[in-house]
């Protein structure tokens, strides 16, 4: 089998986190590589082992977004009716199995098993129930909108081979450039307009979440030829009753959007040691040095600047 190569790219994620602190930036995408493999250095296998945990509130999203998306992928199969119970149970099987995965600390063996930050810098065993209990409400708040959205009930009225692949990871190139996209849902409507969706779990960002549909709607060209007068962007706020915030597309928007990727992508490259071999040193990604951030980084017990070594 051949060896992973850690090639340059560029996505919405990425390049928020370089953004908020490049130290943990590097961690998460020079640190930890290799961090998976039998020969990994102790620091390699932390450092993969950090990255992969997530808060109650990623996880809570990742549990959404997956139950939709199965969901969604039996009605195409089976035409199995989408409920709210349905959902819900679904949900609370993957929350009861990944709290075992994580009390257990079974991620010590398969770092991609379910390690939650507030159980690692926590006492591992427990949480306090007002926390477990409002995840809980909070997914299935989330799925029941789902089930019970007049956007669900529109896209169920459209053909499956008007259906796009369902929160398929892939990627599209800028000028060379290789960038990461993950469409949660689209489908195209009886009047020929191709809907592009990005359900939330969380408040609405306008500011991040124009970057992520203008990636989106970038990719639908670059893939799908689509024409941006046949486009619609809409975000979908689950936690406000499904509420649908519809985002103007147009040649202005991917023009800026294309500067400010190419833009981040050049910052990115300019930090590495060699940016043709995307080699980088750790020294040269500073500390973001912000109590809020560093409290809730997943980096805590491998960065200096957090153990008090400072820079």
């Amino acid at each position: 089998m051949a060896k992973l190569v850690n090639e340059f790219s560029w996505s919405v994620s990425r390049a928020q986190l370089f953004s908020e602190c490049q130290r943990a930036y590097y961690y998460t995408y020079y640190g930890s590589w290799g961090g998976w493999e039998a020969e990994a250095s102790e620091r390699q296998r932390l450092l993969y082992i950090l990255k992969n945990i997530k808060t109650l509130p990623m996880w809570a999203g990742s549990i959404v977004h997956a139950t939709i998306g199965e969901a969604l992928q039996r009605y195409a199969r089976s035409g199995q009716a989408i409920t709210a119970g349905e959902l819900q149970a679904r949900a609370r099987t993957q929350l009861r199995s990944g709290w075992v995965e994580a009390v257990n600390r079974e991620w010590l063996a398969r770092p991609k098993k379910t390690n939650l930050h507030e159980l690692y810098y926590g006492n591992g065993q427990s949480l306090p129930p007002a926390d477990t209990d409002g995840l809980k409400e909070r997914i299935y708040e989330c799925l029941a909108a789902f089930a019970e959205s007049a956007v669900l009930r529109e896209l169920l009225t459209v053909p499956y081979l008007n259906w796009k692949p369902v929160d398929t990871l892939d990627t599209f190139a800028i000028d060379g450039l290789k960038v990461w996209c993950a469409i949660d849902f689209a489908y195209t409507d009886p009047a020929g307009v191709l809907h592009l969706i990005d359900w939330k779990t969380g408040a609405e960002n306008r500011e991040s979440l124009t970057t992520q549909l203008a990636c989106y709607a970038l990719y639908a060209a670059e893939t799908w030829f689509a024409s941006l007068d046949r486009l619609r962007l809409q975000g979908v706020f689950l936690r406000e009753k499904a509420r649908v915030s519809d985002y103007p597309v147009g040649a202005e928007m991917l023009v800026d959007a294309k500067d400010r990727i190419l833009t981040s992508a050049a910052a990115m490259r300019q930090a590495l040691d060699d940016a043709q071999a995307n080699v980088a040193s750790e020294a040269r990604f500073p500390y973001c040095e912000n109590e809020r951030i560093c409290r809730r980084c997943n980096y805590r017990q491998a960065c200096p600047y957090v153990a008090g070594a400072g820079p």
